[in-house]
């Protein structure tokens, strides 16, 4: 130990050893980070020779994990509307309810009744219009009692879920490094400590062996170590392990409950989000199956209107098919316009963020594992061997430019020329 610490003593350089090695294994890890998302494109001369972002390379697979994990083990549609009341949610559509009102009223009298409708009073007016509105609070629960019944014919979330992330590989790379945040920061400043740790350790190896192929093979496994042992904490052991007065977890596993809040929030707020819901609802076969329920209850309402005595005198049927036509046009576009019916329902019918952490903080541990792990997993050899393939040129390095005369005075000693 005394001739160690001579040693050290004479060559004060080799200190920079643990510092150069923390220095690799903080960047290492840091580049690894990075790999995972970036570039967005590939970069290079496809296929091998060049690198794309493990997370946008291997979108469609993540895509469909997360689709499954969503719709199949959090969100069922069925169950999510188990427990919505088509009576007590409509005060929540009065706003929107009462300009369809007025806007359908007047644009009928303008076109059809003009005169009539002025020879009539104020109190006459506002009767017709409050007998209107009745009778669509009447269609309205009606209409919002077969959306309930009909719920997984109507809304898709495979399909919206799918369709969103997949169009938009930033957002998924944005819901992974928003979600497992802590541990990307964990990945990053561990290299710097276990870098530091095992350059301690290469420091004492490289003073009783300072052969020329130690450093580069030290900083292979410093770059391979650091980036394998990060990755390993964050996720085992999955269940609560008492060693001693010590309690280990992973740390995703740990955070169970914050990580379930973080991706409840982004999926409520940008996958299943009211302007996506209704861009997805009202288009293809769900859309005909959902408008198919609102005519089916607004023609019933016109035609109460047809027999009234008063309507018949006023209107011939061809005026009364028009009329017809041009309401359903026109509750078709007020539905699904924003802030319209649609989007009300959609945006506040259901608690999606609620439903979604709530569900999700309940997940045993492999399925739990199975929101971020992926992620890793899939290529995470690649960035293990990135680390070390650095690693090995930080050593290589330090060869060359650090310790090239103290190998060559400490071979030449022992008669062994340097290659």
């Amino acid at each position: 130990m005394g001739e160690i610490i001579t040693i050290i003593q004479n060559n004060l350089i080799v200190l920079l050893i643990p510092l150069i090695s923390a220095v690799v294994g903080w960047g290492t890890n840091v580049l690894a980070v990075r790999m995972m998302f970036y570039p967005t494109e590939f970069v290079g001369i496809p296929p091998y020779l060049g690198w794309q972002g493990i997370m946008p390379a291997n979108a469609q697979v993540f895509v469909k994990r997360s689709t499954e994990l969503i719709t199949t083990r959090l969100l069922n549609v069925t169950i999510l509307f188990e427990n919505f009341k088509p009576e007590a949610f409509k005060p929540q559509l009065d706003p929107v309810l009462d300009d369809l009102t007025d806007q359908l009223i007047d644009e009928a009298v303008e076109k059809y009744a003009g005169p009539m409708w002025n020879a009539l009073g104020d109190e006459t007016q506002q009767q017709v219009r409050t007998m209107v509105r009745a009778e669509i609070d009447q269609a309205t629960v009606s209409i919002l009692t077969d959306i309930k019944d009909n719920i997984e014919d109507i809304i898709d979330l495979q399909k919206i879920v799918s369709e969103v992330i997949g169009q938009d590989k930033s957002l998924l790379s944005e819901m992974f490094q928003r979600v497992g945040a802590p541990e990307f920061r964990f990945i990053k400043i561990s290299g710097l400590y276990f870098g530091f740790l095992f350059g301690v350790i290469q420091m004492l190896v490289w003073i009783v062996w300072p052969a020329w192929w130690i450093l580069p093979f030290a900083g292979f496994m410093v770059g391979y170590l650091t980036n394998w042992v990060a990755i390993k904490l964050i996720f085992e052991p999955a269940e609560p392990k008492q060693i001693g007065p010590w309690t280990l977890q992973g740390l995703f596993h740990k955070r169970q409950l914050a990580v379930s809040e973080e991706f409840a929030g982004i999926v409520s707020a940008k996958v299943l989000d009211a302007d996506n819901v209704v861009r997805f609802t009202v288009e293809g076969e769900t859309g005909e199956r959902l408008f198919a329920i609102v005519t089916k209850h607004i023609e019933s309402v016109i035609a109460r209107y047809e027999n009234n005595p008063m309507v018949a005198t006023m209107l011939n049927d061809d005026l009364k098919s028009e009329i017809r036509q041009e309401i359903s046009v026109r509750m078709r576009e007020e539905m699904s316009k924003p802030g319209g019916f649609l989007h009300v329902f959609a945006g506040n019918s259901v608690d999606i963020f609620g439903e979604l952490s709530g569900r999700m903080s309940q997940l045993d541990s492999d399925e739990f594992e199975g929101v971020l792990r992926p992620a890793f997993q899939q290529d995470e050899w690649k960035l293990i061997l990135a680390g070390a393939v650095l690693g090995l040129g930080a050593g290589v390095l330090q060869v060359v430019y650090i310790f090239g005369d103290m190998l060559a005075e400490q071979l030449a000693k022992q008669g062994i020329p340097l290659p």
